[in-house]
């Protein structure tokens, strides 16, 4: 198979969420009577094929769910740097000193921004989950010990994508099945524990995170950090692991970030 860029070299291939796409090698002929027939350099796609609840069947390529999920937070990102610049402040003396303060005319503006950074934070999240699962059940070909509970266990790839959090397979399992060192610890660790911060407050939110001023709350994050900053913590983490280019999925390549 060439690599993922010689395969859409004539920018003929189609979307960028593409899951899977290759090109023949040599004619192929009918597999059925009266199937289509194609020829060598013909691009071949990974298909899906679902049936509805009315019975209709429905086929489509393949999209990539990394690629879905990281789209959706590439484009919840643009949209909060869009309306940031759209909020309006007024000067006002706090406790701690001068400040500013949100013009009430443009706080729906404001929550319109809270909602992209926490879509681009889950998203973005959920782009490396896809991405784990995906290496796990693909690649590792053997069971790993791992600690749960203080105890040592071993596991089957099925039970490592169920039982292992993000992080623990991202700096244990995924180094293993891609026979890399694990990125914990180095440049793309810290964006990548930023991002879960604010995943983990947006999804299970507590009371200081809707109500207080604290540091730590998640609408302090996102006041503090671009919104950009979470796909971008996705894509690197991704790239971390494909460190020859040329092995790269078509979609990374052609991701936006």
């Amino acid at each position: 198979m060439p690599s993922a860029i010689d395969v859409d070299s004539g920018g003929d291939v189609g979307d960028w969420r593409i899951a899977a796409v290759t090109r023949l090698a040599q004619d192929l002929p009918a597999a059925y009577p009266g199937g289509p027939s194609h020829k060598s350099g013909t691009a071949v796609y990974q298909a899906s094929l679902v049936k509805t609840k009315q019975g209709e069947l429905i086929s489509f390529t393949t999209p990539s769910a990394v690629a879905l999920a990281l789209n959706l937070a590439i484009r919840a990102s643009q949209e909060a740097a869009r309306l940031y610049s759209d909020i309006s402040y007024r000067e006002v003396l706090t406790p701690d000193g001068m400040g500013r303060s949100v013009e009430g005319a443009t706080s729906h503006v404001l929550y319109d921004f809270f909602e992209q950074c926490m879509l681009s934070a889950v998203f973005s999240f959920q782009a490396l989950e896809a991405f784990c699962n995906q290496i796990i059940l693909r690649e590792l070909k053997e069971a790993v010990e791992v600690k749960r509970r203080d105890k040592r266990v071993v596991l089957p790839p099925i039970e490592l994508e169920r039982q292992l959090s993000t992080s623990e397979k991202l700096a244990l399992i995924i180094p293993k099945a891609r026979k890399l060192p694990t990125p914990k610890g180095k440049a793309v660790w810290e964006p990548f524990k930023r991002l879960q911060e604010a995943r983990d407050a947006t999804v299970h939110l507590k009371a200081r995170d809707q109500y207080s001023a604290d540091q730590d709350s998640l609408f302090f994050q996102f006041l503090s950090h671009k919104a950009a900053e979470f796909p971008k913590a996705a894509a690197e983490m991704i790239r971390y692991f494909y460190p020859v280019k040329d092995s790269w999925p078509r979609w990374l390549h052609r991701l936006p970030v």
